[in-house]
């Protein structure tokens, strides 16, 4: 498993008239082994090949942006998702919002799944175990915050508030690509540089995954930058 704890300090400086030029939050990527698929299973042309996923934040968002080793233009059948553990005291070491054989041991349990696909227009879901793996939002009840998929890459924007996440916060978490039919496993999981499961059927549990620490916003800090100058020429 490859396991990264990333945290950022963003920077923001104020020139000329009071105008702060602000250090856009890049996001922090991480990345998977690829062609790592399980001999004989199917990679959806590469789409089920996970390449890395990058992760940041605004001010009120989580946005995760998944790369993958194929092209959605070609093959378009591929199930994605996310499993999210925020270590509120709701989280599970087994089991998901979509009832897949795919687990999260990591950081408390799994506490939020978004499930995604890119077929049919595409869409997604945001699903919470603190409610009985319960529908947050959904792109087809236009509640879910954002969601793009084209090319080789997957976009979703998830509001912190629906995760119960604050700045300052580490959450745990994992990607994972997977077939069409309700009991596929995870063909790929992000966390693993090795074949995650050898049949379609398989089970696989995210034991570490990834984390990544919720930072200031680059406005906000850009008001703190200005506060500072204007304390500064009081003085």
């Amino acid at each position: 498993m490859n396991t990264r704890v990333m945290c950022a300090v963003m920077a923001a400086s104020a020139v000329g008239m009071g105008v702060a030029q602000v250090v856009a939050n890049p996001g922090f990527t991480y990345s998977d082994s690829t062609n790592d698929i399980g001999a004989g299973l199917a990679t959806g042309g590469g789409t089920l090949d996970l390449v890395s996923m990058e992760v940041s934040n605004t001010s009120t968002d989580i946005v995760f942006k998944l790369t993958v080793n194929g092209s959605f233009s070609n093959v378009d059948w591929g199930k994605f998702m996310v499993g999210i553990a925020t270590n509120n005291g709701t989280g599970t070491s087994t089991g998901n919002g979509w009832g897949r054989p795919i687990n999260m041991s990591a950081n408390g349990g799994m506490t939020h799944w978004i499930g995604s696909w890119v077929d049919s227009g595409g869409g997604a879901e945001l699903r919470s175990n603190a409610a009985g793996w319960g529908l947050l939002g959904a792109t087809y009840n236009g509640n879910f915050g954002g969601f793009s998929a084209g090319g080789s890459e997957i976009t979703w924007t998830v509001s912190m508030a629906a995760l119960g996440l604050n700045v300052g916060d580490t959450f745990s978490f994992d990607a994972y690509s997977s077939g069409g039919g309700g009991s596929d496993g995870a063909i790929d999981a992000l966390s693993s540089s090795s074949p995650s499961v050898a049949n379609w059927g398989d089970t696989f549990t995210t034991t570490t995954g990834f984390s990544y620490t919720v930072v200031p916003a680059p406005g906000a800090l850009a008001l703190l930058g200005l506060a500072g100058l204007g304390r500064r020429s009081r003085k």
